[in-house]
């Protein structure tokens, strides 16, 4: 799913005003949502409370500290009470500080003398966190880029999606109907494990093994040097994807993550069939977005039973030792 994060982008206004534009222009790049107050101050209590439901709103927080400590209140500057709040709430922050170079050469008419012990007790404060240092707008810009997507990665957020692109009512309903079942299921085998052993099927336990056995390089043909990705591993980190009635464009991404690589459309399928051959996939072709057939992918019954009996026999396989008998 297609998720665009909203950025609050703070610092100082006037003196600052073309390295914000390469920043937004940076975060709109990116495809977020920049949000910023510009110009804008809080004079009291009320702009101030709205400055801060803004910062709640936003996934993330940009900080850009040259050499300005800016307007204050009660001796402290607006800027740095809005880092300070971010960090308060949880909401993963960067400041980007003007480096040591580049200070000396930046214009006299942009610098708070006045203020500089302030200021270096803000940056300071802001080196405590996570910084970076830029020499202009570009580098500015560039490195805005990198952290974005390095915060992106390292701590997702919830961030925004179209409203056309959430699961229908239909799908949420097959989510909440297989999460009742599962949640059934597991308390049949809780139920059984305090009174005796569940026994897996002989031909559940056969598909299982088949599963463990066999990786996504082999079906693929991939040499070793990628590393060993079992069919089992994937299935079940699959299990609420599938609920989904997903099609290959939908499975592309988790298969990225899973595997650490791009797959071709043909690999992803060539894999699924592998699901299919042992009757826990149902598979159909619909259009797609360019009017090309796409396949589309459907947990049957037995995939659901399949789930239960597979996430039952890795917890023995993790707890016992290697040649304890899993049935």
């Amino acid at each position: 799913m297609d998720v665009k994060y909203q950025i609050f982008v703070s610092s100082t206004y006037a003196d600052l005003v073309d390295e914000r534009r390469s920043v937004i222009e940076a975060v709109l790049n990116l495809g977020h949502i920049p949000v910023g107050m510009e110009a804008f101050q809080a004079s009291d209590d009320t702009q101030w409370d709205y400055i801060k439901r803004r910062i709640d709103d936003s996934d993330y927080y940009v900080l850009i500290v040259a050499e300005r400590h800016g307007s204050e209140l009660k001796g402290k500057s607006y800027t740095q009470m809005e880092y300070e709040y971010a960090v308060a709430q949880g909401v993963p922050t960067v400041a980007f500080l003007l480096e040591g170079g580049a200070r000396k050469t930046w214009a006299a008419e942009k610098v708070e003398f006045e203020k500089k012990a302030k200021l270096e007790r803000f940056r300071k404060l802001c080196e405590k966190k996570l910084v970076k240092y830029w020499r202009n707008k570009d580098d500015l810009a560039g490195k805005v880029a990198m952290a974005i997507s390095e915060l992106t990665r390292q701590k997702p957020r919830t961030g925004w999606v179209r409203a056309d692109k959430l699961p229908s009512k239909d799908v949420l309903n097959e989510i909440a109907q297989l999460s009742e079942e599962r949640r059934a299921l597991q308390q049949k085998v809780e139920l059984l494990s305090s009174s005796e052993r569940l026994v897996i099927p002989v031909d559940y336990q056969w598909r299982i093994r088949r599963l463990s056995e066999a990786s996504i390089e082999s079906v693929l043909a991939w040499d070793e040097g990628k590393g060993v990705k079992g069919l089992l591993d994937l299935f079940l980190e699959l299990d609420f994807v599938l609920v989904q009635d997903p099609d290959v464009y939908d499975l592309a991404e988790h298969f990225r993550d899973f595997v650490a690589y791009e797959l071709e459309e043909y690999e992803i399928e060539s894999v699924m069939n592998e699901y299919i051959k042992h009757g826990q996939l149902d598979r159909n072709a619909v259009l797609g977005k360019t009017a090309a057939a796409v396949s589309k992918y459907h947990l049957t019954d037995r995939g659901k039973q399949f789930l239960m009996y597979a996430t039952e026999w890795r917890a023995r396989a993790e707890n016992a030792p290697a040649s304890a008998d899993k049935s």
